[in-house]
């Protein structure tokens, strides 16, 4: 008889085997909610104007889907979206200007969902960013605050329909400053212009010397800019006024400052466009020379602008003598390269006239001589020259334009552009000489 004998050591194996087996099997773990997510665009607080807003947020481990909460307020939000399985989407909201939403996400799966995000909500408020209303035809007058306004009428006021006020400047640290000569002082312009139905808007520009640098100090930054547009709305705000002129001579091609104008202006822009409340214009040189400092007015400038003052006058020589430096060709010059050649919509751009002469053939030193101060010593308001003695010069020819070539001017003007602007109101004349009449009368319009 055959014995069959299992060795103890075998059986013992086994048994441990299948303990080892037994013990090794790990329970699946119960399932437990997702943590909130965190938001990641729009920024806090941030302003948006489109209409349609992308929404985005981290992603969360263990997170199988997500809602979209929105509302006028944490406590009132609702879904706008569930089961969202990215970590974005896309949102349509009122058309209506600074309404503000708050908005988070609640990640869920099979277990449930987060609990508590509604903490980690954020806002953003819808604004309208447009330009005002066209003021038709523009006469344009700047008024520098080293001028009496009590020796403008009235009635010079309401023959413009805008007035800028000359000029602030940017100090060392990059803040906007009010003019050191203020015999008449920003407030009182303002309700000058404002009781006899003109806009005033704030002019400023970069001064001469170290204004310069710090006008482009300011601009060359982000920080700069912001901080500087954050003060000139607070003026604009506070003084209860229309807009803003921009007056940098000259942002240039050469410097790169070209690039941080377009910027400082699409900034400003922004702001003043908010809800179509203000005014942006800017003064541009007369393009009849190519040069850096043309080229530094950029196309896209012209859709946000509202209108471009064109300083067409100044081109005198001090070598050649008999040369008009604001004749009626330089207008025609001006304007057909603004608008032709670069594309400048014809009702934005706005013709600069002088109400001051010049002589010609002489260093351009003391020479300049308002048109009133012409018409004292015997010049015809008929007439574009006279003999006068001024500053520097003695019985020498005076180069201006009186009431005739306005005439001309403003009719080009309204035929092939926007309107006309006067540097500046005090020189012209108060009587029935006045330039400004001269424009008015011509075009119709009434005051």
């Amino acid at each position: 008889m055959r014995s069959y004998f299992v060795p103890a050591i075998i059986v013992g194996l086994v048994l441990a085997a299948g303990c080892i087996k037994k013990d090794n099997v790990v329970p699946s773990p119960t399932p437990t909610a997702p943590g909130c997510a965190s938001l990641v665009s729009p920024a806090a607080n941030a302003f948006v104007t489109s209409t349609s807003v992308v929404l985005s947020w981290s992603t969360v481990a263990q997170a199988s889907a997500y809602d979209v909460m929105l509302g006028t307020s944490v406590s009132n939000a609702v879904a706008v979206a569930t089961g969202v399985t990215g970590n974005s989407h896309t949102i349509n909201i009122v058309p209506t200007p600074n309404i503000t939403y708050f908005w988070y996400v609640v990640p869920r799966n099979s277990a449930g969902a987060s609990m508590g995000c509604s903490s980690a909500a954020r806002s953003f408020t819808f604004i309208s960013i447009q330009s005002p209303p066209s003021l038709g035809y523009y006469v344009v007058g700047y008024f520098p605050s080293y001028r009496s306004i009590a020796d403008v009428p009235d009635v010079k006021f309401k023959m413009t329909n805008v007035v800028v006020y000359a000029f602030y400047q940017v100090n060392s640290t990059g803040s906007l400053a009010p003019p050191t000569s203020n015999t008449a002082p920003l407030a009182v312009v303002a309700t000058k212009a404002k009781s006899n139905n003109a806009k005033i808007l704030l002019g400023i520009n970069d001064g001469s010397g170290d204004g310069k640098t710090h006008f482009k100090n300011m601009a060359a930054t982000p920080t700069g800019r912001t901080n500087f547009i954050r003060e000139v709305m607070s003026v604009v705000r506070a003084q209860q006024l229309d807009g803003v002129d921009m007056d940098w001579e000259f942002p240039t091609t050469s410097d790169g400052t070209d690039i941080t104008f377009t910027a400082l202006m699409s900034e400003l822009a922004d702001s003043l466009h908010r809800d179509g409340r203000y005014y942006l214009s800017c003064a541009v040189t007369a393009g009849k020379y190519a040069g850096g400092i043309r080229d530094a007015i950029r196309n896209q400038l012209f859709p946000i602008v509202d209108f471009f003052n064109i300083m067409a006058y100044d081109d005198f020589s001090t070598s050649v003598p008999y040369r008009h430096h604001s004749d009626l060709t330089l207008a025609q010059t001006c304007l057909q390269y603004w608008i032709t050649t670069r594309g400048m919509p014809a009702s934005k751009a706005i013709l600069g006239i002088p109400a001051y002469g010049r002589p010609s053939g002489i260093t351009q030193s003391n020479t300049v001589l308002s048109y009133r101060a012409i018409l004292s010593q015997g010049g015809n308001a008929q007439l574009d020259s006279a003999i006068v003695s001024a500053g520097s010069f003695s019985n020498y020819t005076i180069y201006y334009n009186g009431q005739y070539t306005v005439k001309r001017k403003a009719k080009l003007a309204k035929d092939m552009a926007g309107g006309v602007m006067f540097w500046e109101k005090w020189q012209d004349a108060p009587d029935v000489n006045s330039l400004l009449k001269a424009a008015c009368d011509t075009v119709g319009r009434t005051y």
